[in-house]
């Protein structure tokens, strides 16, 4: 064979044992049309680095799973069971961890109302991830509730995840740490089996001494004990021992239904987004779970409904979608547009 070609094969072959294996992980509840248009966006776009695909199921036994495993767009997709604690979108990352930290040298975290818009969006996320870099996302600057890189489209380093995970799990203190006042998770109100449940990304327990970089990212975005958004507390606790990028977004609100309220997150630029987060999309599923007060919930509900039944039907194959007619028909979803 002629040297060239051997050489060509070599070098392909060392780039190829030179990429970054990673791990994209997704939470599904209960919402069909989100996860086929989520997973249908990732498993359509190419990237240079290859991935595989896990999907926690937070409601083990519902029927919107599906939309998912009855359909090829389950084909090479790894669906676990949430055993820790169900319905919880950050208990299902967590269980992800467990499974994947050993195989991959980083994980993807996304949430079903996220779509990739194009060729290269992993590659794009994975370009922010210098050796001294643990996270790489959207800085969610937005009053006292967040003040971090939330979950909802970021790229970790694993081993900086593991670690925080076995710290975490191997933590049995029963108190919610916080600057301005601790409370105790046997309080009335609070959730005892915390200790027994959480892991990197579901742990609410705050940092019993922290050091000032992170008492300042808890005392502006975090109100008081064990209010800590999903990734919140590992955001925190990785403060003085990783660095971060804080990836180009444009954060669009816009005034509907009464509210202020997120359009998106275009990662990239709004023009021509990498990746979208749309915001809202499990929100408006509630219902199946509990009843809904929540006025900004109820009054928004049939705006996202609208909106993720039109990116469902302009993403989604036809030959798809089909099934979904059928788990609404199980759960018996009819009218407000639901059923569409």
């Amino acid at each position: 064979m002629d040297t060239f070609f051997v050489d060509q094969i070599i070098n392909q072959e060392e780039r190829r044992m030179e990429m970054k294996k990673v791990a994209v992980a997704l939470t599904h509840g209960h919402v069909a049309k989100w996860s086929q248009t989520s997973i249908y966006s990732i498993k359509s776009k190419k990237n240079e680095n290859p991935f595989d695909i896990y999907v926690a199921n937070s409601w083990p036994g519902h029927c919107s799973l599906k939309a998912i495993t009855g359909t090829e767009l389950g084909d090479g997709v790894t669906i676990i069971d949430c055993v820790r604690r169900k319905h919880s979108h950050a208990v299902g990352l967590d269980e992800i961890l467990d499974l994947v930290h050993d195989k991959y040298e980083y994980l993807f975290t996304m949430e079903t109302d996220c779509m990739a818009m194009k060729d290269g969006w992993l590659d794009w996320f994975l370009s922010f991830m210098r050796p001294e870099v643990g996270i790489a996302g959207f800085y969610w600057d937005e009053g006292r509730n967040h003040q971090n890189i939330n979950a909802s489209g970021t790229m970790y380093r694993m081993k900086m995840l593991w670690d925080y995970q076995q710290e975490v799990r191997a933590n049995k203190d029963r108190v919610l740490y916080h600057p301005s006042g601790d409370k105790s998770c046997d309080e009335p109100g609070q959730d005892s089996s915390i200790p027994d449940t959480v892991g990197v990304f579901s742990e609410t327990r705050g940092i019993k001494n922290p050091t000032p970089e992170q008492r300042q990212y808890i005392e502006r975005g975090v109100p008081q004990a064990a209010w800590f958004e999903p990734g919140q507390w590992l955001y925190c606790r990785l403060q003085g021992e990783w660095q971060e990028t804080r990836v180009p977004v444009e954060h669009i609100y816009i005034q509907a239904c009464g509210h202020t309220l997120p359009e998106g997150t275009y990662y990239g630029t709004k023009a021509d987004p990498y990746f979208i987060h749309w915001w809202g999309g499990t929100r408006a599923w509630d219902h199946l779970k509990h009843p809904v007060n929540d006025n900004f919930v109820k009054s928004c509900s049939p705006f996202w409904l609208d909106r993720e039944h039109k990116l469902w039907e302009s993403t989604v194959p036809k030959k798809y979608r089909g099934i979904v007619a059928d788990i609404y028909k199980e759960l018996h979803i009819e009218g407000m547009g639901y059923d569409k």
